[in-house]
């Protein structure tokens, strides 16, 4: 059986293995176990038979020097080279793939000592067969060189995808850690700016006799680290920490300094959070208090057992003279321990319990606890539903008060009517030294202005008198006007939200044209309407020289009234005028050109601050009042503010 070309397969192992490469021209070998050389079912010679392999052409007889012409001994690769074109030297696909074995050891020794004891010349190959030779290492070498680009090449290629990855990866962790990033820097920032705002803070406690703190935001921890600045403090006599979200902590920490502090004389905490637990701090605190004089804790959702500490409070405390507990929770359960403290208190003289929940059960209780006490001069009330019965009851057992009268008198908001009415007018009576009262949004209507302007004759001693919102009429108005002309002591005239019209204005722009001192009057949305009553007010304008606050809000004014108000403006000689309210009037372009023309013809008289908002003022008109504005500074060196 004759031999297939090829190379020869041995039936012993070897101490190595040649593998081919898909390169027809290379094979790699490689040293290791020896591996079995395949049988007949992969197209290979059984181990007995040897495949037979014919010579070159070149002269050499052996298969092995053919094989191994060009072996590489450092990098273990064999370069075959055919010797001549077409030559059965190629390995077929099976021989590739099996990787012939070559030789056991004493086999090879003796192919090698077959071969030429002398080196074969280089020129022993035909010119053409050289070439080839050459062209195909050539070609091999290009190959390797091509596969080295191409790694280099998927290499960078995969470190470049890598590193955009990373960068990828990088910029997906920083967007999702940004916010966070950011929100912690503010919050650093924020820290810094506000541990500044509170060394300031604490610095004006330090170095100001009135130190206003009021809406700074500091709840009870900038409460807490500022109000240490107290302790020990000779120099704030007053201090404002009133809307400014302090709770029970806060409180709980001024209570702890205030007992080192002598010289505090006044303290507002309205409108925070203080609540019953930073009242009843509060109130043991100013038991052996001898400082402070005033302090306010409106606003704070103290309800009774607030309201039962501080009454406590007041049993053994003589200094404090004002307390205000407006717009809180208390009714009259806690109403009754305040009354029952004050029957043997003798040092406040204020007491404010506005807009609690009183009624006339909790008013009656407080009564009978005023007849004994005669500190208290000064009493709020309003808005607690107190009703005609609950005035009645305390204005009688004010009238028995001879050794020390009440000054003020709140009654505002509290559904007094004309039985109520007629109570207030016999303490009129009864208290000659009354200064203040106060009926504001209450029903006494025409009959019971008839009662307080009968009470009012011959009163020389009130100073403000507030009966706006309780429906009267002109004819009440009349009745009032008549009662206070010639009065020196009257100061304040709160005649707001009556229907008084021009009748009414005009009874009492002529009271106060000429002798008297009134330094507020207030006459909005009375209807006085663009005529009369305009003319009326116009004229008080004209001639009044005490007047600082002039209230004409909502009367329907109009151009026309703007323009007899502006030719008032324009002759009158009152320099103390600061406000005049022409708010709610429709007025328009026209009055309000009026108005600046009288502004400029006389800056001296110029009101400090005029207010024409919600009018049909359009930017025409605006701008003639703006430039009236600034000549007037140029002029008269004024200042003036204008509200549209």
């Amino acid at each position: 059986m004759s031999a297939s070309p090829g190379l020869m397969r041995p039936s012993t192992s070897y101490p190595f293995r040649v593998f081919t490469s898909n390169d027809p021209y290379t094979c790699k070998w490689a040293r290791g176990a020896p591996r079995r050389p395949p049988g007949p079912a992969h197209g290979g010679a059984r181990p007995s038979q040897a495949r037979a392999r014919p010579s070159g052409s070149d002269g050499i007889d052996t298969d092995v020097e053919a094989m191994f012409r060009r072996r590489e001994q450092d990098s273990g690769t064999i370069h075959i080279q055919p010797d001549v074109e077409g030559s059965t030297e190629r390995l077929d696909a099976d021989d590739a793939a099996d990787a012939a074995v070559v030789g056991s050891s004493n086999d090879l020794e003796e192919a090698q000592a077959a071969l030429p004891s002398t080196p074969r010349p280089t020129k022993a190959r035909a010119p053409a067969r050289t070439s080839k030779a050459v062209g195909s290492h050539r070609q091999v070498s290009a190959n390797v060189e091509m596969n080295m680009v191409w790694r280099t090449g998927l290499t960078s290629i995969g470190a470049l995808v890598g590193v955009a990855g990373l960068a990828f990866l990088g910029h997906r962790l920083f967007k999702a850690q940004a916010p966070k990033v950011q929100e912690a820097m503010s919050q650093r920032g924020l820290a810094r700016e506000s541990q500044q705002r509170l060394a300031d803070y604490m610095s004006i406690l330090r170095g100001s006799q009135t130190a206003d703190l009021s809406a700074k935001n500091l709840g009870d921890e900038g409460f807490a680290y500022i109000i240490d600045a107290l302790a020990f403090n000779e120099v704030c006599l007053a201090a404002d920490f009133s809307k400014n979200g302090i709770g029970a902590v806060g409180a709980s920490q001024l209570a702890t300094v205030l007992p080192s502090n002598g010289t505090l004389r006044t303290l507002l905490l309205d409108t925070n959070a203080v609540g019953d637990e930073g009242a009843a701090e509060l109130a043991k605190c100013l038991v052996g208090n001898a400082s402070l004089k005033s302090i306010n804790l409106s606003g704070n959702n103290i309800g009774n057992v607030g309201a039962a500490a501080l009454a406590e409070a007041l049993r053994s405390n003589t200094t404090l003279r004002t307390l205000e507990l407006g717009s809180n929770v208390i009714d009259p359960a806690g109403v009754k321990l305040l009354a029952e403290a004050l029957e043997v208190n003798t040092g406040l003289r204020a007491l404010t319990l506005s807009d609690n929940y009183l009624g006339a059960e909790g008013v009656e209780t407080l009564a009978a606890a005023l007849r004994s006490n005669t500190a208290v001069q000064e009493l709020h009330l309003k808005g607690n539903e107190v009703g005609d019965a609950g005035v009645k009851a305390l204005c009688a057992a004010l009238e028995g008060r001879k050794e020390s009268a009440l000054k003020v008198l709140d009654l505002g908001n509290n559904g007094v009517g004309k039985e109520g009415a007629v109570a207030v007018a016999e303490l009129l009576r009864a208290c000659p030294g009354l200064e203040e009262l106060n009926l504001y949004m209450n029903d006494i209507g025409d009959d019971g202005a008839f009662l307080i302007a009968s009470a009012l004759n011959g009163n020389k001693t009130l100073t403000s008198l507030d009966l706006g919102g309780n429906n009267i009429g002109p004819t009440g108005a009349k009745a009032i006007a008549a009662a206070l002309q010639g009065n020196a002591a009257i100061r304040s005239i709160e005649m707001g939200y009556n229907p008084i019209g021009a009748e009414g204005a005009r009874a009492f722009a002529d009271i106060l044209k000429f002798d008297m001192q009134v330094e507020s009057l207030k006459l909005g949305w009375c209807k006085l309407g663009p005529g009369e009553g305009a003319q009326a007010v116009a004229n008080l304008l004209q001639f009044n020289t005490t007047i600082h606050t002039l209230d004409l809000r909502g009367n329907n004014l109009g151009n026309d009234g703007a323009i007899l108000v502006s030719r008032a403006l324009k002759e009158h000689t009152n320099e103390k005028l600061r406000e005049l309210d022409l708010g709610y009037n429709e007025i328009k372009d026209e009055g309000a050109c009026a108005l600046a023309q009288a502004l400029k013809a006389n800056a001296e008289g110029a009101p400090r601050e005029l207010k024409v908002n919600a009018n049909y003022v359009t930017s025409f008109g605006q701008v003639a009042l703006t430039e009236a504005l600034d000549m007037v500074y140029d002029m008269a060196k004024r200042q003036i503010t204008i509200t549209f």
